[in-house]
């Protein structure tokens, strides 16, 4: 019989990563990492009532996704033959031509099922099979169970083919790669975010299609628990290097000195994962003379300098700053304990944090509401207190109140970085003295 066909309607559930081992026996199955439920399942057969079950059982346990999406599925004049079987009907299309556009509705469910047992199954008087299943899911959680903020350093990019530090020409991919270390490295040390790897995506995705294949089922469930990013740090470096500004030579001790600049500019972004949301956007710009490039080597030697030194702490220093804005917006250091003899340990510590550093500590204020969007742009805050840094662990620092009133300061109140002002920050002193002869003393002279 020939029968003309409309999609009116689509749905689909896609099912990954179901499987069921044979059913249970025993009633007190070891749980282990698993969740239990107990679940009904339906089906023309009994086959198809307990993956209905399965089914069920996995979407309780690890939860549903639900999406939808525009796809072109309407068909115009299809033709069908129908002919019925002992096990339903068998249906042949031919003449498909894609028209129309519609929207599909996708539900998700992902999971493993370590084994599962019949309580009670029947025949329903429409035909239909009922079961009724108690079935072990796995849940094995992954090894950072904090609530750290889940960020991914996405793959740099650069405006250039090349950098020039002076006497070394570094190529665009070898700089992207130190710019991608150092941001991860920065990351890590403020303790909180949690880095995913996707410098290496390539060969995980790898190792994981060996390793679902050839491993045991309670394995596969912890391949498939692979971590998803809350956030995406996707940047571009747009200028970076180092010049020699100007030489002079002193005559008297014939040395020959140099002027330097350095700069460094990244422009990044904060991308919501999930929603493609920009959550935070900025640029990184660094300027250096020659008293703040001395500070990037451990050894100034004009005559021979590490220029390589020079550009991966110069690298070091933007990601450094990059970090350090994102964690002000996200993760501000806070009093983490007031200790009896009213000393204050702050949240934060490692390489981000030095000792001298001078903070100020605020309070929440009245929250501030955006007219326009309604939406809370936060709370004002409110000076409390000036605190310095004497000691740095790698996890918090070790703080003593410079001015305020200590006794308003509590724990979780938030601490800035206090601004130096510009006339604070006045680079270093030249270390050539003038002698009232009209000479120079040069550091090595003898006294």
């Amino acid at each position: 019989m020939k029968t003309v066909c409309a999609l009116i309607a689509m749905s689909a559930v896609l099912c990954s990563f179901v499987f069921a081992a044979a059913p249970s026996t025993d009633v007190n199955a070891p749980s282990g990492d698993t969740i239990m439920r107990q679940v009904q399942g339906r089906g023309p057969t009994k086959e198809e009532a307990i993956k209905n079950g399965l089914f069920q059982a996995v979407a309780q346990a690890k939860g549903v996704k639900v999406g939808s999406g525009e796809y072109y599925f309407g068909y115009q004049g299809v033709t069908a033959d129908v002919n019925r079987t002992p096990t339903g009907k068998s249906i042949g299309v031919d003449a498909v031509s894609v028209q129309t556009a519609g929207t599909l509705n996708t539900t998700e469910i992902a999971g493993l099922v370590k084994t599962y047992e019949i309580v009670d199954e029947k025949k329903l008087d429409d035909g239909n099979y009922q079961v009724t299943l108690k079935v072990w899911v796995y849940d094995h959680k992954p090894l950072d169970k904090s609530a750290r903020v889940r960020v991914a350093v996405m793959p740099i990019r650069t405006d250039l083919g090349s950098y020039i530090f002076a006497g070394l020409v570094m190529p665009a991919d070898q700089l992207a790669n130190r710019m991608e270390q150092k941001l991860t490295a920065a990351l890590t040390q403020t303790n909180k975010f949690a880095i995913l790897d996707r410098q290496h995506i390539a060969e995980y995705l790898h190792e994981q299609n060996v390793l679902f294949h050839t491993a045991p089922i309670e394995e596969q469930a912890r391949i498939g628990q692979a971590l998803g990013a809350d956030y995406m740090l996707v940047g571009t470096v747009t200028q970076a290097g180092l010049r020699v500004k100007r030489t002079a030579t002193e005559a008297i001790a014939n040395v020959t000195f140099a002027e330097y600049d350095a700069d460094f500019a990244f422009d990044y972004r904060l991308i919501v994962a999930s929603s493609r949301q920009v959550k935070s956007s900025d640029t990184v710009r660094l300027r250096l003379e020659t008293a703040d490039i001395k500070k990037l080597v451990k050894k100034w030697e004009p005559s021979d300098l590490d220029y390589d030194e020079i550009a991966d702490n110069l690298i070091a220093k933007a990601a450094a700053e990059v970090v350090n804005k994102l964690s002000d917006r996200l993760y501000p250091p806070r009093i983490a304990a007031i200790q009896p003899d009213g000393s204050i340990i702050i949240d934060q510590g490692g390489d981000r944090l030095i000792t001298g550093t001078v903070l100020e500590v605020f309070k929440p204020g009245p929250q501030i509401t955006d007219s326009d969007t309604k939406e809370s742009l936060g709370s004002a805050e409110i000076l409390v207190a000036t605190i310095r840094i004497d000691k740095v662990a790698p996890a918090m620092s070790y703080c003593s109140v410079v001015s305020g009133d200590a006794s308003k300061l509590s724990q979780g109140l938030v601490c800035r970085i206090k601004s130096l002002p510009k006339d604070e920050n006045r680079g270093a002193k030249s270390n050539l003295e003038r002698t009232p002869q009209g000479g120079v003393k040069l550091p090595f002279d003898k006294q």
